[in-house]
């Protein structure tokens, strides 16, 4: 292998810079933007301890997460929120869709809320995500990727057909809590990555969420 020499040394390494500068630019406010997304995030537990992550919706009592979070839990469920422990119910259970919606049961629960991504159109392949959640209990912490594929490119295993595809890092303890846009909202529920593959996280749809809302 011949060496490089001194000048293409020098090129490749303003070309790296060249890449790192044009890739910041295009990079959304991250920081405004979980500073304001963030603080709906919550972690869902029992007296024994926590097991994943959700968050409010907006100008509700609800709180959405995976329903495989809920289902290992052996006691009443709660939130946990700014090291304050809430009681919630559960209000109903999707398990085919893996997902989950709990009620607080105080009306002084200070958690703000998160609207759904409700537009026309899908989220594109693409697109700028930030995924949110409390892995291994901690407070909330974040993530960013795009949107790697629409749901339906991964067909085996076959629970993982209906989700979206994403590259952004889905930590254990991440399920349940939510992707958001570069606008703040909710475009999916994080739900499942594959162990041992890299950028490989997953999310439920919200026009999944959403129908599973507002179904009765």
């Amino acid at each position: 292998m011949s060496k490089l020499n001194t000048k293409q040394v020098l090129l490749c390494a303003a070309s790296a810079l060249f890449l790192s500068a044009s890739y910041a630019e295009n990079l959304p406010p991250l920081v405004d933007l979980i500073a304001k997304t963030s603080p709906a995030v919550v972690a869902i537990g029992d007296k024994q301890g926590l097991q994943g992550s959700g968050f409010r919706l907006a100008n509700s009592q609800l709180i959405v997460t995976a329903a495989h979070v809920v289902n290992t839990l052996h006691g009443d469920p709660e939130i946990i929120w700014n090291n304050q422990h809430w009681p919630v119910q559960l209000v109903k259970v999707d398990n085919d869709a893996d997902l989950a919606i709990l009620k607080l049961k105080s009306n002084d629960v200070p958690v703000p809320g998160l609207s759904l991504n409700k537009n026309s159109t899908s989220p594109r392949v693409g697109e700028w995500i930030v995924v949110l959640g409390c892995p291994f209990g901690t407070r909330p912490t974040a993530t960013i990727g795009i949107i790697s594929a629409e749901p339906g490119a991964v067909l085996e295993p076959p629970n993982l057909r209906a989700r979206m595809q994403l590259n952004a890092a889905v930590n254990p303890g991440n399920s349940g809590g939510p992707v958001v846009t570069v606008d703040g909202l909710v475009v999916g529920v994080a739900n499942s990555t594959i162990p041992g593959g890299y950028g490989l996280g997953f999310a439920i749809p919200a026009s999944v969420l959403d129908h599973f809302i507002s179904t009765p």
